[in-house]
């Protein structure tokens, strides 16, 4: 692969581990990547020599070195200026100024991840398979007085068993009341007759990440909170239906957001409209007011519009999808509200 970086810059240092991992295929969680226009060089310490050697691509030369890194660099190649990503550890640019005429450079990497390949879509699909398999498993645990907690921990074990590497992230699974909290952390909570749950979930394959949230009603529930979550299908089958090549991720976004107004909900809708899902939970493209470009084929995108009413409870609906030329592949299979 080929890196679009400025003329002057005669190597680029690659630090952020999902790019390592996407331009490399090494999966330690640490090493340096240094891009001399012509090869990759991957830089690890003795901990990961092995490691990185049995999984890069066969055009990635792997260089073991001893610490410190910046004294190794700067004695054996000959760096005339170094490009740096920008997201750069403040420490690790101070070291490197001593040594190095620096440049700055922003998403060089991360704008060629925006667009998924056919095999990280794979990834990402089997990690969303074996989420949803794991969350219908975990639906059997639902009982009264069971805590947030406790369900948390039986979505983990049951993603584990069947292959994930890790939680996508922190799951947000939260009773009642306490769903009114959009990035709300699980409790002991207790659940009782009546309530609503939001489960937010996701695990990781091959470093891909899955994401996906879903409703479950606990019992009988209140007219209003059966009205919201029609209003958030709605909403979300709006956004799905809008996704195809070329949309303005504003625009997606502004049109769901004006449905949930005219419904009378739109104070009560304050987070993005979606996101892109890859190496990273939360990455390019973002489906938001303050969002930029347009949906291209082969992105990978969340729509997850959501109301919360502070007090009474959350709904928040999310699918997982391919953007294709004239619409979407929903990585997503299940049901999206569940009764119990």
């Amino acid at each position: 692969m080929k890196l679009n970086i400025p003329d002057e810059i005669s190597h680029f240092l690659i630090t952020k581990i999902e790019n390592i991992r996407y331009l490399t295929n090494f999966s330690g969680e640490e090493g340096f990547l240094i891009y001399d226009k012509q090869k990759f060089i991957l830089l690890v310490d003795g901990r990961f020599t092995t490691q990185a050697k049995e999984e890069v691509y066969k055009d990635i030369e792997v260089v073991g070195y001893k610490p410190p890194f910046v004294d190794f660099i700067f004695e054996n190649y000959s760096i005339e200026k170094l490009g740096f990503e920008d997201t750069i550890l403040f420490s690790l640019y101070n070291k490197l100024r001593e040594k190095f005429e620096l440049i700055p450079l922003s998403e060089v990497v991360e704008k060629e991840r925006i667009v998924k390949r056919e095999n990280e879509i794979k990834h990402i699909n089997e990690a969303q398979k074996i989420a949803e398999i794991s969350f219908l498993e975990t639906l059997k645990s639902i009982k009264e007085n069971v805590t947030e907690i406790e369900l948390n921990a039986e979505l983990e074990y049951q993603m584990r068993k069947r292959g994930g590497e890790k939680n996508a992230f922190d799951f947000i699974i939260l009773f009642g009341e306490r769903g009114a909290l959009p990035h709300g952390k699980p409790s002991n909570r207790k659940l009782k007759n009546g309530d609503i749950i939001i489960f937010d979930f996701g695990t990781v394959v091959d470093g891909y990440h899955s994401d996906c949230t879903r409703m479950v009603t606990f019992g009988k529930i209140t007219e209003e909170a059966e009205k919201v979550i029609k209003i958030v299908e709605e909403a979300q089958k709006i956004g799905i239906d809008g996704i195809r090549e070329g949309v303005g991720v504003v625009d997606l976004d502004k049109k769901v957001r004006e449905y949930i107004k005219e419904k009378g909900y739109g104070e009560f809708f304050n987070h993005s409209l979606g996101h892109g899902v890859g190496l990273e939970i939360h990455e390019k493209p973002y489906l938001s007011p303050r969002g930029e470009g347009e949906l291209k084929t082969g992105m990978v995108v969340t729509i997850e519009p959501g109301i919360y009413l502070p007090g009474k409870f959350g709904v928040r609906i999310e699918d997982l999808l391919v953007v294709e030329k004239d619409g979407a592949r929903d990585l997503t299979r299940i049901d999206k509200v569940f009764k119990i």
